[in-house]
């Protein structure tokens, strides 16, 4: 009888790591031409102003987006979007998902969003959907693009992957180049 049981706690223990091996994230790789027919809008703005709610026992981030340049889309140039992106933090209580990204106040990106809720809109791509905007020293822009977005070809292997960092007219002309 003790062995019996020692094989059913086994067993249950066996099933229980493949169950949640099942459920684990997985972030594949996708190449910009993919993601920008994947989106709705792809445009260029900065962050002014970021909320945590509780939205149906999760909490969510509502971040207020400045447009800069809208790339792909409807939006209105020089108007503001919602980007509500899950994960953030209410009161004590903080909620993390793995591989959300978290958009900084007062910073710069290209966001590429699908979908959404009156006017929330939502990232196409858990994690390459967000790509940071920077200036270099000789004040020209530049992209750090994530490594889970491939500039073209097939998308890079997970083992050799780097943030790369491009100029972002190179990016923009590659976004703007993609048929609809």
């Amino acid at each position: 009888m003790h062995r019996r049981h020692a094989l059913a706690v086994l067993g249950s223990l066996g099933l229980f790591a493949r169950s949640s091996r099942v459920h684990a994230l997985t972030a594949h790789p996708v190449t910009v031409d993919a993601l920008t027919r994947a989106s709705d809008e792809v445009i260029v703005g900065t962050v002014r102003r970021s909320e945590s709610r509780w939205d149906d026992g999760a909490i969510v981030t509502d971040h207020e987006v400045e447009l800069l340049a809208v790339l792909k889309g409807r939006l209105a140039p020089r108007g503001t979007v919602v980007v509500r992106v899950a994960g953030g933090t209410v009161g004590r209580v903080a909620q993390a998902v793995v591989g959300a990204p978290q958009l900084e106040d007062g910073r710069t990106y290209m966001l590429f969003l699908a979908g959404g809720i009156s006017t929330a809109r939502y990232l196409a791509h858990v994690s390459a959907a967000v790509v940071p905007v920077t200036v270099d020293p000789t004040n020209s822009p530049q992209t750090v693009v994530p490594t889970t977005l491939a500039m073209e070809g097939p998308a890079p292997s997970r083992a050799a992957a780097r943030p790369s960092v491009v100029p972002l007219d190179r990016l923009v002309a590659r976004v703007r180049g993609v048929g609809p």
